[in-house]
């Protein structure tokens, strides 16, 4: 299954990469290095701007990713795949993060 996931987000972002900076949804994440990978999870469900809406502690967040695993039909994520997304969450996005 870890395989799957790994070939899945891999063939979306190099299908995706071309058209990445052309995607206005994109823009609404801040530049970092764990950002596009951040993009094609959470917006395989939902949009990006549910994301960015939030304000949530590294704990919500957490809950929030587990929540989505258990109800929402989310993958589940490795530890080496979610810790990088919650600190890209909590960092852009958590309640601390400015607007």
């Amino acid at each position: 299954m870890k395989q799957l996931l790994i070939a899945t987000l891999l063939f979306a972002t190099t299908a995706c990469n071309a058209f990445a900076e052309d995607d206005p949804d994109l823009a609404l994440l801040p530049e970092d290095p764990f950002r596009e990978d951040v993009f094609y999870m959470c917006s395989a469900c939902h949009s990006i701007k549910t994301v960015t809406q939030q304000r949530l502690n590294r704990h919500r967040w957490d809950e929030t990713l587990e929540w989505m695993v258990e109800e929402g039909g989310m993958a589940e994520l490795d530890p080496e795949e979610r810790e990088p997304l919650l600190d890209y969450l909590t960092t852009y996005f958590g309640e601390d993060a400015p607007r």
